[in-house]
């Protein structure tokens, strides 16, 4: 019995064995291993300690579960037992190994599985309860530990990572160095700058539970506490807040006779970077991004200069012109652009819209509106809603907390409600007979607020309600509409042809400011990854031109601006180009348009419809702001785009080839694709000369 795991798991493949829980001191400890991968259970104090490749990384792991019966934590159940299957699924063929808890008497069964897989530098695991009767919870963590590992080294270069849970109110990636206590939400990593080495640990299931990770690092070397659990609640949610209309709420509660935690994905890797890439595209296997096959979208949405003001006759010469002026200069996708509506739409009638669509189809280009399903602007509870015959009201399709209507900004409404779904049908169709093919779903991470209760019994968190009323809302546009997410979750991401990266970005050039292409970029830098869950990052619209704040549109700024938006994927511009109508716009907004958007080098980038992620992500002057040097691979090239946010001092410096993942030869030649200048490339290191508030994209021919 207390031979080591190896040993025994020889004789047979799909079998149990006893752990030695109630061993004495000195008892041998039980191993899994696979691959580079030990998990150890330590007899003595019926703990886990994680190992790759020799290295401790995690030490001392639990699981905890939440009942209403009290808390239960695996180290507390006197009988564990292994077992072993072979297994095959979306990741492939694998082994799973599972530690079964028990004979703890009144408490229901629980079970700590770990699943592995060839030539996968990661591996999953989950925490299950088991009961003869129904229980419930609101809280299961498959990973728990609070002693110190330092797997990093020492090292000022260390990080980790916090990731949002949603993009709203301005909110920030961090990459704080190992000195903070934080928590991260769904994934999170920490690693080394300088060697790359990182770990990463996040959810890959996002059908049930928020799922939160908690961390506490110490003296830029030491992980001194991590707790990733599902059932996490906290401003940042905006399940929590301190303004009085906003009542918090936990998170709910599952039930039945077996409950089951997020699936938490674990993996070391030599380069975070391509850890977080790993992790996104372990998610795509799960649940699998929306389908879309015609390519990046160009074009221009009217939020920006225009807001509130858009107007029919503008809009159409807004169309007009980007068509003879932007897109007959390369600012466009197979040969068409997209031109979208924003909030406000309804300054048009109804017979507006059918000819502002027909003028961008007469143009050859696509159009766009906007909604927010899940949100009531208006306040009004009385008032009915659309598409309901009078059946409904807008009280009676609310969410509530402690009984009051929950809000973010706008008033959440319930995603199973038949209310919800019948004025989803009916905005739905509207667009539809109007003839737009592509909308912008604002603020829904409305859907994902917790709730005293939802109208399907069956559903009992905000995250259930979220899929279902997303689900109905995907199926029922169809795959022939682009679906932009706007304000929205990170995840579950299966619903949207692509997610704004961050935040409005309009705004001053200085970095760290809100609103800000800097700001954007702090959320490409670390949120590059999820191009592999959506089909693409989108940056925004983006500003070339404001009256009042000309000193902040300079040509180098602009080109930033506009590289920005090329580097992480959707291309949108947002000025007002107009010239008549009921707001019309200035000269200077299209001249300052057709300087930057025609560079058919920058726009074959975009085409691309890749993001670009960070050179380092080390080295932003503060934790919440972003990082300057940026990269991205093909075939051909390596492209690497160098920003300066300074507004007096020229930025200098060498860039080593080897931190590009290059090898330097004589044939090797670089093109700065916005002055069209060949850089040169000498002691195997690129030289970066940018201005002030400026950007260079250095193309470095890999033959």
């Amino acid at each position: 019995m207390f031979r080591t795991l190896q040993l025994l798991l020889g004789l047979a493949f799909s079998c149990s064995f006893c752990l030695p829980a109630e061993a004495a001191d000195g008892a041998k400890p039980v191993r899994i291993s696979y691959g580079k991968w030990t998990i150890t259970y330590k007899a003595n104090g019926k703990t886990l300690d994680y190992t790759y490749a020799g290295k401790l990384v995690l030490a001392n792991v639990s699981a905890k579960v939440k009942t209403a019966g009290g808390e239960l934590n695996s180290y507390e159940y006197p009988v564990a037992s292994l077992s072993k299957e072979a297994i095959t699924d979306v990741f492939g063929k694998g082994t799973k190994f599972t530690i079964h808890y028990s004979n703890a008497e009144g408490k229901p069964g629980m079970s700590q599985s770990f699943c592995f897989y060839p030539n996968r530098e990661y591996f999953l695991t989950e925490v299950v309860l088991t009961s003869e009767e129904n229980i419930s919870s609101n809280y299961m963590a498959p990973v728990i530990t609070s002693t110190r590992t330092a797997f990093l080294g020492a090292d000022s270069a260390n990080r980790v990572l916090r990731v949002p849970f949603d993009n709203d109110a301005f909110v920030h990636y961090l990459s704080s160095p190992l000195t903070v206590e934080d928590i991260s939400f769904e994934v999170t990593t920490l690693f080394n700058g300088r060697n790359r080495n990182g770990l990463v640990i996040g959810s890959v299931t996002h059908d049930t539970w928020k799922t939160g990770l908690k961390y506490k690092t110490a003296e830029q070397q030491y992980l001194t506490g991590l707790e990733c659990f599902g059932g996490v609640t906290h401003e940042l949610t905006r399940d929590s807040s301190s303004k009085a209309d906003r009542p918090p709420l936990g998170h709910g509660a599952i039930s039945g006779k077996l409950l089951r935690s997020p699936k938490i994905l674990i993996g070391f890797f030599a380069d975070w970077r391509r850890g977080m890439e790993a992790y996104g595209e372990a998610n795509a296997l799960i649940a699998p991004p929306r389908k879309w096959a015609s390519g990046t979208p160009f074009g221009w949405n009217s939020w920006g200069a225009m807001a509130d003001k858009v107007n029919y006759t503008g809009s159409v010469e807004v169309a007009q012109f980007i068509k003879d002026s932007l897109q007959a200069g390369s600012f466009e996708n197979n040969n068409t652009a997209y031109i979208g509506l924003d909030s406000y739409w309804d300054n048009f009638s109804d017979e507006q819209l059918k000819q502002f669509v027909a003028q961008c189809r007469a143009n050859g280009q696509y159009a766009g509106i906007y909604w927010c399903p899940f949100s009531d602007w208006g306040g009004n509870g009385d008032k009915e809603v659309e598409g309901t015959n009078g059946k409904y009201t807008y009280k009676d399709i609310y969410i509530y907390a402690n009984g009051k209507p929950r809000k973010v900004e706008s008033l959440a409404v319930d995603p199973t409600h038949p209310g919800t779904k019948q004025r989803m049908d009916y905005y739905i169709e509207k667009f539809r007979s109007w003839g737009f093919t592509y909308v912008k779903l604002d603020f829904i991470n409305n859907g994902t607020l917790e709730a005293d209760k939802f109208y399907n019994p069956a559903v009992t968190t905000g995250v259930q309600a979220y899929n279902e009323g997303m689900d109905y809302l995907s199926k029922k546009f169809g795959e022939d509409f682009f679906l932009a997410l706007s304000i929205a979750p990170v995840f579950p991401a299966q619903y949207g042809t692509s997610r704004r990266i961050s935040c409005d970005t309009w705004g001053a050039m200085t970095e760290g400011d809100v609103g800000t292409t800097g700001y954007m970029l702090n959320s490409l830098a670390f949120g590059w990854w999820l191009d592999r869950v959506y089909p693409f990052n989108d940056a925004d619209h983006i500003l070339l031109y404001q009256p009042k704040e000309a000193a902040d549109y300079q040509a180098g700024a602009n080109r930033a601006r506009v590289t920005s938006a090329v580097i992480t994927g959707i291309y949108m511009l947002g000025d007002n180009f107009s010239r008549t109508g009921s707001f019309p716009g200035e000269q200077e907004a299209r001249n300052k348009a057709k300087a930057v958007t025609t560079n058919k080098d920058i726009n074959a980038i975009a085409i691309l419809g890749r993001s670009f992620y960070p050179v380092e992500g080390y080295t932003a002057a503060e934790p919440g702001k972003a990082e300057t040097l940026y990269m991205m691979q093909t075939d051909q090239y390596t492209y690497v785009a160098a920003f300066n946010f300074n507004k007096t001092q020229t930025k200098e410096g060498r860039l080593s080839l080897e931190r590009l993942g290059l090898k330097y030869n004589n044939s090797m030649s670089v093109k700065e694709l916005w002055t069209g200048a060949s850089v040169n490339v000498s002691g195997k290191e690129l030289s970066l000369i940018i201005p002030p508030q400026d950007v260079r994209v250095y193309r470095i021919s890999k033959k």
